[in-house]
């Protein structure tokens, strides 16, 4: 690639990480950590169920690393996103197992 198209990839890859909190400042950029809701940690769960990921190991993706979550903080939040009728989670002891119907209502049905 010439040095244009990739300083035009830059901006547009530094705009999109600044409009999802990851960057902060105007002129220079810094990595900032998030503070993700439960409706994201529910999308990051939905994905890697999408690609494969089942129980337990959902909660360490790395969809869910990029929400600056670590596996407890974002079991916490999915329990917050199935108090918000986002997701069906079920414990016992260390299983967890995760019903994601609701994001997708065809998922039930593959």
């Amino acid at each position: 690639m010439n040095e244009a198209t990739v300083d035009k990839v830059v901006r547009n890859v530094s705009s999109s990480w600044t409009q999802t909190g990851h960057l902060a400042g105007r002129t220079f950029k810094h990595r900032q950590r998030l503070s993700a809701p439960p409706t994201a940690v529910a999308l990051a769960l939905w994905i890697g169920n999408a690609v494969g990921f089942r129980g337990e190991e959902l909660l360490k993706t790395g969809w869910i690393a990029a929400l600056d979550c670590t596996a407890s903080s974002a079991r916490g939040l999915a329990l917050e996103a199935k108090r918000l009728g986002l997701i069906d989670l079920r414990t016992a002891g260390d299983v967890v197992e995760f019903g994601l119907d609701r994001l997708d209502p065809g998922l039930g049905r593959m």
